[in-house]
């Protein structure tokens, strides 16, 4: 007999009221230790804030903090009526990381146009074009077309597991996933799309797929890279950009004709740490949700899910 197996024969014979207690209490310290670990990933992983370290940083910390103030710069320049000058310390910074992007030509190329159209700005009050272009007109899609659209796509858990789903497709799902908002642009998400065999894989580690798992043909897993994120002020950060990039990709998916089915993915640093071993993740990837593909089977149901009511939810202060 183990010895949990004794505690809780123990436990069983005192008062309800001590045994709640004791429960509380269990589940108290499991929050706790839980929370330290967590602590002591982003500790590890996270960038200084605003401050380039470059011997302290990895490459993936440099690129974090460059595209931080590269978006400064084209943000700033996006105001009704940008400061002039402005940005001295983002420019000090800017040149600073600059010769340690040279294995990434894309966000160099990104950092190099940005400290022109800063130096530009500043010295002739001139607005680059490319770094903060006017918007194109965009045509609004209606009111009954975006009713149809956002009540029309359900949560599927029932799929056609002889159909199969083309890889073009998912790519541009992802494509169009891409275009979530993040925190100054740092874009910190990553994407598997589990297929065949692997799909089953990747859905034992999570316990929301019963009754239906072997039906789905794909599974995406999304994470997050905590090395993008620095400072205190940004350790939940994660968690609402992967939010947004999992949110992002399932109204497309469905915007392409795919069904879906969020998974959370609910788990102890134990069991993220099995799903990082398998998935092949670092210790600095958080993973953030799964999400279900694919085409619902014919004559599928779907959870009546009732939504609370507007006025439940908004509130007008003036």
């Amino acid at each position: 007999m183990s010895e949990t197996t004794i505690v809780g024969r123990i436990a069983s014979l005192l008062p309800q009221r001590l045994q709640d207690a004791m429960y509380v209490a269990r589940m108290r310290m499991r929050i706790r230790s839980e929370f330290a670990a967590d602590r002591r990933r982003y500790a590890r992983y996270a960038a200084p804030n605003d401050w380039v370290v470059l011997s302290a940083m990895d490459p993936r910390q440099i690129e974090g903090q460059a595209t931080k103030d590269y978006h400064r710069v084209e943000k700033g320049l996006t105001l009704p009526n940008p400061a002039r000058p402005f940005g001295r310390a983002v420019h000090s910074r800017l040149n600073q990381v600059l010769p340690a992007l040279a294995s990434q030509p894309l966000v160099s190329s990104h950092v190099s146009t940005a400290v022109a159209a800063l130096s530009q700005w500043n010295a002739g009050g001139e607005v680059a074009e490319d770094i903060a272009p006017l918007r194109r007109e965009s045509a609004a899609l209606g009111a009954d077309v975006l009713q149809e659209f956002f009540e029309s796509r359900r949560s599927v858990r029932d799929f056609d597991g002889a159909r199969d789903v083309p890889e073009d497709i998912l790519l541009k799902a992802a494509e169009l996933a891409g275009h979530s908002p993040s925190v100054c642009n740092r874009q910190g998400w990553s994407l598997i799309f589990a297929t065949g065999e692997a799909t089953r894989r990747m859905l034992g580690h999570q316990n929301g797929n019963r009754g239906f798992g072997e039906t789905v043909p794909v599974v995406a897993l999304i994470s997050m890279d905590t090395r993008l994120f620095a400072g205190s002020e940004e350790r939940n950060q994660a968690w609402i950009d992967g939010g947004l990039f999992a949110m992002t990709l399932v109204w497309a998916l469905h915007g392409l004709g795919l069904d879906s089915c969020m998974l959370n993915l609910s788990l102890t640093n134990e069991q993220a740490d099995q799903l990082r071993s398998h998935a092949e993740l670092g210790e600095y990837d958080l993973p953030i949700a799964m999400v279900a593909i694919g085409y619902g089977a014919e004559g599928h149901r779907v959870a009546r899910s009732p939504r609370r009511p507007v006025e439940q939810i908004v509130e007008f202060r003036h």
